[in-house]
């Protein structure tokens, strides 16, 4: 079915009351074949101040199809905007081509630059609220929270001290992971993905360090919390018979909401557009990039610290466009004594704006094999933190012990 005559019979269908709601997308910008009709449903709405009724469009348009709507308005509107902006790009495609026939590439190059700009500011979602009006909703919202004892707002981290003084991992967040070579930062980052698999979330764990059979087996490790194998004896290929592996990953995942893995295996450009790319193919509640310098920047950019500088940005930008928390594991840059502490803000490898741009920082130490000490070094809502977890990686068992918090004040930090 035409993405056209779907938006249309939706708008047709909606609720008068989200009229002017409506009004103020561009639809215009979306309706290519059907721009006749919704020029006499806007007409008619300015007209009489109400939408048509489908059977009036009917009777103007005998070709217009009157279809049943199943699907909330906001699900037409996502595939509108995804269809049409893949029609843009065609026609841009297109004329670079014909261009390019021409023996005109400079031309072609600067048409398909300029285009592409005006598509990606045109695609950001933008969503005004008009809080005074709006208070209800919000209300409503609260109301069957506290009916559901949902204490957390976001995603729950399975860290008590994270869910308590951050509220999970909330839509929009940018969260950076960072800790010098070797601490276990992708160890961590797997946690995060499994506690939200386990609350019934859909992960999406895009990894460029580790081959498809080292994250899994990190996960089946995590999730069997030593009762049946270890990571070694998974990786080895020892000690487990084969028959019980496979019932307890029956049992495990068969039936479950996704874990979606994705490996530079088949990645040819690893940029923020694969990774949006995989939001718009898997529609994840939290994505875990494994590692940020890994990535390329989609802008070209050769430098590393421009490199990372973009790439902090596109990031944020991503969670905030889909409206899903992000986190980035990050490098920090070596120091003579990193041993015997947690990196600082200021230690972040090649740039400061992915402290600028995250909400939550979160610094990891490994005093020794098994114990993990983890200090929040920015906090955008709320005070810093720190805990430590008592974690075994071979068996996957973890306890978390003592947490304190609002105990650091360094120069370097910011908050805002």
């Amino acid at each position: 079915m035409n993405y056209e005559v779907e938006l249309l019979n939706a708008i047709l269908s909606s609720k008068e009351e989200d009229s002017q709601d409506i009004l103020a997308l561009p639809i215009e910008e979306w309706i290519f074949d059907h721009d006749t009709e919704w020029k006499f449903i806007n007409d008619h709405f300015n007209k009489y101040g109400k939408f048509p009724d489908r059977s009036t469009v009917k009777d103007q348009f005998s070709n217009f199809d009157v279809i049943k709507i199943t699907e909330p308005f906001e699900y037409y509107v996502d595939k509108a905007r995804k269809e049409s902006l893949n029609q843009s790009m065609r026609q841009v495609t297109y004329d670079a081509i014909g261009m390019l026939k021409e023996g005109s590439p400079d031309a072609a190059l600067a048409h398909v630059l300029r285009e592409a700009q005006k598509l990606q500011r045109d695609s950001i979602r933008v969503k005004d609220t008009d809080i005074a009006g709006e208070y209800q909703e919000r209300v409503d919202d609260f109301r069957e929270r506290v009916a559901k004892d949902e204490d957390v707002l976001g995603i729950p981290s399975g860290i008590s001290t994270i869910d308590q003084h951050f509220g999970g991992w909330q839509e929009g967040d940018l969260i950076c992971l960072m800790g010098w070579t070797g601490v276990g930062k992708s160890f961590f980052a797997i946690l995060f993905a499994i506690n939200a698999w386990l609350n019934g979330y859909k992960p999406l764990f895009v990894s460029l360090e580790m081959s498809k059979k080292q994250v899994e087996y990190r996960v089946d490790t995590i999730l069997n919390e030593g009762k049946h194998f270890t990571n070694s004896q998974l990786v080895h290929a020892r000690g487990v018979n084969p028959d019980d592996y496979e019932s307890w990953a029956k049992d495990m995942f068969e039936g479950k909401q996704p874990f979606t893995l994705v490996t530079s295996d088949g990645v040819e450009q690893p940029d923020s557009n694969m990774v949006q790319s995989k939001i718009d193919q898997y529609d994840p509640d939290l994505v875990i990039l494994d590692y940020h310098s890994l990535f390329e920047d989609s802008s070209g950019a050769t430098g590393e610290t421009e490199k990372v500088k973009n790439l902090s940005k596109a990031f944020k930008r991503l969670a905030v466009r889909n409206a899903v928390p992000v986190i980035d594991i990050v490098a920090v840059t070596m120091q003579n004594d990193h041993e015997r502490r947690a990196p600082e803000l200021s230690e972040v490898a090649w740039s400061k704006q992915l402290a600028y741009d995250s909400d939550l920082v979160m610094a990891i130490h490994r005093p020794t094999e098994t114990s993990f000490e983890i200090q929040a070094r920015k906090v955008r809502r709320g005070q810093k933190f720190m805990f430590n977890l008592s974690w075994d990686l071979d068996t996957g068992v973890w306890s978390q012990g003592y947490d304190a918090l609002g105990m650091w004040n360094e120069d370097d930090d910011d908050n805002g």
